[in-house]
């Protein structure tokens, strides 16, 4: 069984998401998306727009939907933004970065998880211009 893993913010939830989640599942057999908690959110964006529980709950709806094998799984275990811990703890086949994140600007946390344990990297181009820095 092959495991694709994304990580994002999902917040708020938009179509490149949407896009971005699409792709990854037709990588592999089974997608874990992990979503950044309400800390995270705020670290990063000042604030968290909706509860990581409730992003989590709309990405599993949605991944229900497509009738995709997942989990959704909130990232509580980081300190950080970042998800290397996540990915040392998962272990997954394939990285997906969406297409707002280029792979020589990942952080170096995640490209050294990525390389240790042998993890693909995948960047998925996707419809950046409805992102979330366009909302």
């Amino acid at each position: 069984m092959k495991t694709v893993m994304i990580s994002g913010y999902f917040d708020p939830f938009h179509y490149a998401h949407l896009e971005y989640i699409k792709k990854a599942s037709k990588l592999g057999d089974n997608l874990v998306c992990v979503v950044s908690d309400d800390k995270q959110a705020r670290m990063k964006k000042g604030k968290a727009n909706e509860p990581a529980d409730k992003r989590a709950e709309i990405i599993d709806l949605i991944l229900m939907g497509l009738g995709v094998q997942h989990t959704v799984y909130v990232n509580t275990i980081d300190e950080t933004t970042y998800v290397a811990k996540v990915l040392r703890q998962i272990f997954p086949d394939i990285f997906c970065r969406g297409s707002d994140k280029a792979i020589e600007d990942m952080p170096p946390d995640e490209r050294e998880a990525c390389e240790e344990l042998d993890i693909e990297i995948v960047h998925l181009d996707g419809v950046q211009a409805h992102g979330s820095d366009f909302v």
